[in-house]
């Protein structure tokens, strides 16, 4: 968990403009539990919010080369660090000096290969490097961690969340996932997702490969987002994906504690009490309420940085939660089961696509707009709190996996036996969990929490249509979508005065109910 502020100075920068710049910063304490380390060397100066040190004054993920003035920074976790320290470092075995070392073996490695050696990073990521002549920001693969860009005449900057740069009335987009953009101006790809898959035989020999390394893949991604040390927690939504994320964690957290919420008799709540009660799980339920909800909207747009009425909706139980979580744990790591329905077919439209590259080209769609949608609560809304939210489904090993995947053992369909959602992933651990929770129909969080509605049908009440006519249309080229969607842009407006620009760049959920 961290809190990255970056900029490269074009030239000398009046003074305050460099305060602006810095007093913009402190809207990402939160990412690093209030504690941050800062770097100058012209023409670069990084604020970086960080609560984990290696040793006094040398914080976890920022790395530097005192020959070259190189230095690499990191927000989230990179699991083959070791390896990657040990290849390009030329150290050997799992010693305690490659313990110690924290990001040299990127540095080295980036002289050796450019920005492709990201790719050979294994986490989930965004950062910033400097190589002594550009300060480029990168993003991993899939999108887990954020990182904007924005610049003027006199300088280039980076942040890890939009509200850091929004004071500054710049322009300002995200990098893509798989992505390294340049000071200098230029935008590369470093990574491509692979082909789906083709040619093939749909055999039961072929059927039972993936289910096998399906089910070692998931289990290796939830080890590895449990680091030596951390307390870690789970979402127990009390649907299919949070329940085999808290399944595997059991085995390796040694008392688990695991969160549920939603409004009283919601089926998310049944089905989560069933499974926590049967394991004999710390578990913790909460009632939502309606007064709870619309006192927390404001906050949730400012936290989670977007107007879209799809994705407040399922982020303002996961606030009301994460603040739960924090007053009774702590900053901790909390474990999500998000990527399952983008990887897996898990959502009802799907359902009407025919064919199979459609079905192939919309989980694309998905996957590549996550990082401003689903990972973009994951992310933003429980790190408000100090929380580090992970998504283990969305490790890029599973992903590259699931791009193998036939799509007929994703959404299988079989005459008179009806229609399965994320079929392949329920075999996977149909074998090692209760049926009821591995064949449990798919709903979305804020539809199992039983609060999918409740905003919506409130403030339809609080809008007139007379408003909504007069209001709706925002720029030349978009329009909120509802009541509920205007309710929110006002808020987030207010508290962003984003650019047409920025706007343009606002990751809308494309099928919700309005």
């Amino acid at each position: 968990m961290a809190g990255i502020l970056a900029i490269y100075k074009k030239k000398k920068l009046e003074k305050k403009v460099l305060d602006d710049i810095r007093n913009s910063a402190n809207n990402l304490k939160h990412r690093g539990n209030n504690q941050f380390f800062t770097y100058e060397n012209f023409p670069i100066e990084i604020i970086f919010y960080q609560e984990k040190e290696i040793e006094p004054n040398k914080p976890l993920n920022f790395s530097f080369d005192s020959k070259t003035n190189d230095v690499i920074v990191i927000d989230g976790q990179i699991y083959n660090l070791p390896e990657i320290n040990s290849r390009f470092l030329g150290l050997q075995g799992d010693s305690g000096q490659i313990k110690n070392i924290n990001l040299e073996g990127i540095i080295a490695g980036y002289k050796e290969r450019g920005i492709k050696i990201f790719n050979q990073l294994i986490g989930s990521f965004s950062g910033v490097f400097y190589d002594g002549e550009d300060l480029i920001g990168f993003k991993d693969p899939v999108g887990g961690k954020p990182l904007y860009y924005g610049e003027d005449d006199d300088f280039f900057i980076y942040s890890s969340e939009l509200k850091a740069l929004s004071p500054l009335n710049l322009k300002i987009n995200p990098i893509k996932p798989g992505r390294a953009k340049f000071s200098s101006g230029p935008t590369e790809r470093y990574y491509h997702y692979p082909n789906f898959i083709r040619k093939y035989e749909l055999t039961q020999k072929l059927t039972m490969k993936y289910i096998k390394e399906l089910n070692n893949a998931v289990k290796l991604a939830v080890s590895d987002n449990i680091g030596e040390g951390e307390h870690v927690c789970a979402l127990l939504s009390g649907g299919l994906d949070s329940t085999i994320i808290s399944h595997i964690a059991k085995d390796v957290i040694k008392d688990l504690n695991v969160y549920t919420i939603g409004v009283e008799g919601s089926k998310d709540i049944l089905y989560a009490q069933k499974y926590a009660a049967l394991f004999n799980l710390n578990h913790t339920v909460v009632k939502l309420s309606l007064k709870e909800m619309l006192e927390s909207i404001p906050d949730v747009v400012f936290a989670l940085e977007t107007f879209d009425a799809a994705l407040i909706r399922s982020s303002v139980p996961m606030f009301l939660l994460s603040k739960k979580i924090r007053e009774e744990q702590g900053a901790c790591i909390l474990l999500t089961g998000e990527g399952a329905d983008e990887l897996f077919g898990g959502y009802s439209y799907l359902l009407d696509l025919q064919a199979k590259n459609s079905l192939n080209q919309e989980l694309l769609n998905l996957l590549e707009i996550e990082h401003k949608t689903g990972l973009q609560r994951v992310d933003r809304i429980p790190y408000f709190f100090s929380i580090e939210a992970r998504a283990p489904l969305f490790d890029k090993r599973i992903v590259e996996l699931a791009f193998k995947i036939p799509p007929e053992l994703k959404i299988f369909k079989k005459k008179g036996r009806g229609v399965v959602k994320k079929w392949i992933l329920r075999k996977a651990f149909e074998e090692e969990m209760p049926s009821e929770f591995v064949w449990r129909k798919k709903q979305k969080f804020s539809n199992g929490a039983g609060s999918e509605f409740v905003l919506r049908d409130h403030i339809e009440n609080i809008i007139s249509d007379a408003e909504f006519e007069e209001e709706k249309q925002i720029t030349t080229d978009f329009s909120v979508r509802s009541k509920e969607e205007l309710y929110y842009w006002r808020i987030f407006n207010e508290k962003f005065t984003p650019t047409l620009e920025t706007i343009s760049e606002i990751g809308l959920t494309s099928v919700f109910d309005i």
